[in-house]
């Protein structure tokens, strides 16, 4: 057993609010097919606030849990059936799947049948507060990286040590199992996105910006990036965006009279990653015939989305759903970092670090878009 430092996520207090504290945890023993890692950095995603702020009970959550699912750090420890890694490698770590069920035989590991269960609940019997002894829901998304140790399935790990030219990448690279994954993935795999696409954006978070930045590298013929941040907008166009939308502008009236605008038949595919009801329907609205709109963004609970199915059926539009890209992370990853190394993947620039410590800073900067990507480092609690 060690001790060491964790974000422990208990109930909500206020609806659909985070209650985080840093607290001391004691970390067990691996189990057989699990990896002790000690965390040096792990981003902050969307999906750890959604599912920090839900009554218990609700998609199986329980608390108090650890939660944390863009991890980066280094082995401690191995179970006895691990075969991947070693005491001493350098991991990234991306959500977990059974590798057995039919979605994952066919190369859809985000389908899992265990996905929801693993992913969102958990386990227990793997840490514990110090202080009080409560047992914590950990291994969230097969991690739970908000943590200075954590135990790890097997399944979430990607050996990094053939990745890493500097042992400060480590720490860069921990977003890349999930919100740039997604981003990536939803442009290269769920869509398949090419030169005869247009595509909508809307969000420039993680996952809009690896969405850009994949049709971009894809050499999609139109890229509108939608936002209501002006500096995110502006890093957009850099990245390669063609058209923004600002959507606090006073100027600005509906989305897709503003798309209409730019391209009068819409648009052949939107990405959809706000959530925002408005921005999903009138994003809907936005396509062209046989276009295809993915939702990706978590709406408010018990939102359901309308629209005219006369409409849909003489369009031939499509609604989607998409779980991170629908990638393969052993494969996707490797690719990003490439691609990185190449010039077109610039996460650099939409990273910003904090000490674990300091993690309401990386929560602040993120709710008011003046951060895209916070990442928590671990090293030195």
């Amino acid at each position: 057993m060690v001790v060491g430092k964790a974000i422990v996520a208990r109930e909500p207090v206020h609806s659909l609010t985070p209650n985080w504290s840093l607290e001391e945890v004691d970390v067990h023993s691996p189990g057989e097919d699990e990896i002790l890692v000690e965390m040096r950095a792990s981003g902050i995603c969307h999906t750890d606030l959604v599912l920090t702020s839900v009554p218990a009970g609700h998609l199986g959550i329980a608390y108090p849990k650890v939660a944390g699912h863009e991890g980066a750090g280094i082995v401690r420890s191995v179970g006895k059936n691990v075969h991947t890694v070693q005491i001493g490698d350098p991991v990234l770590l991306s959500f977990y799947s059974c590798s057995s069920c039919q979605q994952c035989e066919a190369s859809n590991p985000a389908y899992c049948k265990d996905f929801i269960r693993e992913n969102y609940g958990g386990h227990q019997k793997r840490m514990s507060v110090r202080e009080s002894g409560e047992e914590l829901w950990a291994r969230f998304f097969g991690q739970s990286s908000y943590a200075q140790y954590s135990i790890v399935s097997e399944a979430s790990v990607i050996n990094a040590k053939s990745l890493l030219e500097r042992d400060e990448e480590l720490q860069l690279f921990s977003p890349l199992g999930c919100g740039f994954q997604t981003g990536m993935g939803v442009i290269q795999n769920t869509t398949n996105a090419g030169p005869a696409d247009a595509v909508l954006i809307l969000g420039l978070g993680a996952v809009g910006m690896g969405a850009l930045m994949t049709a971009k590298i894809r050499n999609c013929n139109t890229i509108i990036a939608v936002d209501r941040v002006k500096g995110r907008l502006e890093l957009a166009k850099s990245l390669g965006a063609s058209h923004t939308l600002d959507t606090s502008s006073p100027d600005f009236s509906t989305l897709d009279e503003a798309v209409r605008q730019l391209l009068p038949n819409g648009v052949s595919i939107v990405i959809e990653t706000t959530g925002v009801p408005l921005l999903i329907e009138q994003g809907l609205r936005s396509t062209h015939t046989r276009g295809r709109i993915v939702l990706i963004g978590i709406p408010p609970p018990g939102y359901r989305m309308s629209f005219d199915v006369a409409e849909q059926i003489n369009t031939g539009r499509s609604i989607m759903g998409c779980i991170e890209g629908d990638a393969i992370p052993k494969i996707a990853i490797p690719q990003m970092i490439k691609w990185y190394r190449e010039g077109r993947f610039p996460i650099d620039k939409m990273i910003t670090f904090f000490n674990a410590t300091d993690y309401q800073q990386g929560l602040d900067g993120m709710r008011d878009g003046t951060v895209i990507k916070p990442v928590l480092l671990w090293t030195g609690q």
